[in-house]
C-alpha cells in the first residue's frame, strides 16, 4: 500500500515496511521472516530474521534507494539515475563447545557471513516497463542453470 509523505517541497511516494518471508534452500525449506527494523544513519532500511538465539547471528536484508540530485535549470537528464541496492547477509556462528571449566557456555562467536548484493541502476528517463523488465530478468537470471552452478558449485563459465 502506497502513501505520500511531504518532504520539504517534494512529494515522495513511500511504502510502509512489512515483514518479508523467504524460504531457504534446505531439503525441506524453512521460511525465514525478516521483520522491519528501520533506517540506519546512512538511510539504509534494514529487515532482520530474529530466529537465532543471539543478535550477531540474525540474518539481515538491506534496502536502499538513492535518487538523482535535484536538477538545476540547465541540467539535462544525461547521467541522472536512480540506484536501488539490496543486500542479503547470512551470518554463521562458530560451533563452540559447552565444556568449559566453569560450566558457563562461552559467548556466541561469528564464524563468517555469506552476502549477496544486487544493484539496479536505472536512468531517470527509464519507463516503468523498463524497470519491471530489469527486475524480472534479474530474478530469472539468478535461477538460470549456468548462474546456479557459478554461485552454488563455484564452477567457472567457459
Amino acid at each position: 500500500m502506497s502513501t505520500y509523505r511531504v518532504t520539504g517541497k517534494t512529494m515522495k511516494e513511500t511504502l510502509m515496511a512489512s515483514s518479508i518471508v523467504l524460504a531457504d534452500a534446505l531439503g525441506t525449506p524453512v521460511n525465514h521472516t525478516f521483520v522491519p527494523i528501520g533506517r540506519d544513519k546512512n538511510g539504509i532500511f534494514w529487515f532482520e530474521d530474529q530466529s537465532q538465539a543471539n543478535a550477531i547471528g540474525f540474518w539481515k536484508i538491506a534496502a536502499e534507494l538513492k535518487r538523482p540530485e535535484a536538477p538545476n535549470g540547465k541540467a539535462s537528464s544525461d547521467g541522472r539515475s536512480y540506484r536501488v541496492k539490496i543486500g542479503l547477509h547470512e551470518p554463521v556462528l562458530e560451533n563452540v563447545s559447552n565444556s568449559t571449566i566453569s560450566g558457563i557456555a562461552p559467548a556466541p562467536t561469528l564464524s563468517y557471513v555469506c552476502r549477496s548484493f544486487t544493484e539496479f541502476v536505472m536512468p531517470e528517463r527509464a519507463s516503468l516497463q523498463n524497470r519491471k523488465d530489469l527486475r524480472k530478468m534479474q530474478a530469472n537470471l539468478l535461477a538460470e542453470a549456468q548462474i546456479l552452478s557459478l554461485v552454488e558449485s563455484l564452477v567457472y563459465i567457459s
